[in-house]
């Protein structure tokens, strides 16, 4: 196993994961992935990209399916890579931003298991990644909706909250950008997908995810779509909005009477094949 590093820019030096934060909840994060697996029919693809591999949950999936595929996980932080690289799995790891990514070679399966609604432009990025497939090969995503998830609305009116300097919590940009939706209707998927595949099927579903713990929202959250507001905000804004915001999340996801929270969470399916 080995690790191509690619040059530290800005942008990954401030966007650093918690490998151990993000496995917390490893057993649900592995549900869509074994759900999108079960639907891809391919008996032997040669080479395989785990795109968004992070700290490898859908990897050691693909190496145990097909053991003698030449295998690539592929991610931007080096945190989560260097997770990755202790699994005792046949896998090259390759370090960078899937907005620069070609492969090297064409691919037999490209595999993306929640990454893909991190990035804009999906009517480009898509197709762009279809390019890069063997004929009769195959893209796999899945991405969490929530943009009109409770908790995700909970955030936004936390941020719009006047805040210790009297305004809205952080800068106008930021709350544009967790306002935006680059994930896009099932629907504007199957228009911009079906004339470039030869067989396409997209769903969506909603899994009742029981949680546990203290905080156990946030601590899902806090590892992914609320990163962008936790790394933006100042010393002073932060504590403001994670005090405001916890209250609004513990009061509308209240624990049942076992102590486990109710947790409901959306995701959209893609399977492509060209």
């Amino acid at each position: 196993m080995n690790i191509k590093p690619q040059p530290t820019t800005a942008r990954t030096a401030s966007t650093q994961w918690d490998p151990q934060a993000y496995q917390t909840f490893a057993r649900l994060r592995e549900r869509p992935v074994v759900e999108l697996l079960d639907h891809v029919s391919l008996e032997h693809p040669e080479r395989i990209y785990d795109l968004g591999c992070g700290t490898g949950i859908a990897t050691q999936l693909l190496a145990k399916r097909w053991p003698q595929a030449n295998l690539t996980g592929v991610d931007s932080s080096a945190e989560m890579l260097g997770e990755a690289t202790y699994l005792p799995i046949k896998a090259l790891w390759h370090r960078c931003d899937l907005l620069q990514w070609r492969a090297e070679q064409p691919a037999d399966l490209l595999f993306a298991a929640a990454v893909l609604h991190f990035i804009d432009g999906h009517e480009q990025l898509l197709p762009r990644l279809l390019r890069q497939l063997n004929p009769g090969g195959c893209l796999a995503t899945h991405m969490p909706n929530w943009r009109d998830a409770l908790w995700y609305r909970l955030m936004l009116e936390s941020l719009d909250q006047a805040g210790p300097g009297g305004g809205p919590l952080g800068t106008p940009e930021l709350r544009r950008f967790m306002a935006r939706r680059t994930v896009l209707s099932l629907d504007c998927y199957y228009r911009l997908l079906a004339p470039l595949t030869r067989e396409l099927d997209i769903w969506e579903t909603e899994h009742l995810q029981v949680v546990e713990g203290q905080s156990p929202i946030f601590d899902w959250v806090k590892v992914s779509a609320l990163r962008p507001v936790l790394l933006a905000l100042n010393e002073q804004e932060r504590p403001w909005f994670l005090e405001r915001y916890l209250a609004r999340v513990r009061q509308h996801y209240p624990p049942e009477e076992d102590g486990r929270t109710l947790f409901p969470f959306k995701r959209i399916f893609i399977l492509a094949t060209v």
